[in-house]
């Protein structure tokens, strides 16, 4: 059924094996129960993200698994374009380097960047701020040819974003997160809601 209606394969392990990343609710009005659920979905969206890059499974990124097409449907587009392209070569879209998650934060969500984002649908009340690490690169390999960077993140390079979304529960498949709209949490606008901690001096 995953394979058909999702177009994953193989089947991805139960429960999903996630990344081991510190979570620090944020939010006093949150319970810590609740804000482990939202991280926990957000964990398996980030694996399943990168299971159906290996796959190359261009249909999962439509799936509504991790995201809500209807709502965002170009949210994975640069994802399926380096798909498309690598197969129309006879070649696939290979990833290299995975990019490390440092840390894990919930937060509540502004309501003004709540309302700022014109979706059908509103990002729940709290959101994520992840701190993600390099390296990461993402390469078309074809047989014959040198390899293609599509995406790459240089080591010691980093960025913090700041996450709005809602829960998703598909047939079959765990609860994850589905995101609505981001944040760059060095813009002034979004710097206090991210809630980030000093950088160290020097």
């Amino acid at each position: 059924m995953l394979a058909q209606r999702y177009a994953l394969t193989p089947c991805p392990p139960d429960p999903v094996p996630v990344e081991l990343v510190p979570v620090h609710n944020l939010d006093p009005k949150l319970s810590g129960p609740d804000a482990q659920k939202l991280a926990q979905a957000y964990l398996r969206s980030r694996a399943l993200y990168y299971l159906a890059i290996q796959d190359n499974s261009e249909k999962f990124f439509t799936s509504g698994v991790i995201d809500l097409p209807d709502l965002t449907p170009l949210m994975f587009d640069a994802e399926t374009g380096h798909i498309k392209d690598a197969k129309a070569r006879g070649g696939k879209l290979v990833l290299v380097n995975r990019s490390k998650l440092k840390s894990l934060s919930v937060v509540p969500l502004p309501d003004d960047l709540r309302d700022s984002l014109e979706v059908a649908t509103k990002p729940m009340a709290d959101a994520l701020v992840i701190r993600v690490a390099g390296p990461e690169d993402q390469v078309i390999r074809v047989p014959g040819q040198p390899d293609e960077t599509v995406s790459t993140l240089a080591a010691g390079d980093g960025y913090s974003l700041l996450l709005g979304g809602v829960l998703v529960t598909r047939d079959g498949m765990p609860e994850t997160f589905a995101e609505l709209g981001q944040w760059e949490c060095l813009d002034p606008d979004t710097h206090g809601a991210c809630q980030l901690p000093p950088s160290p001096a020097g």
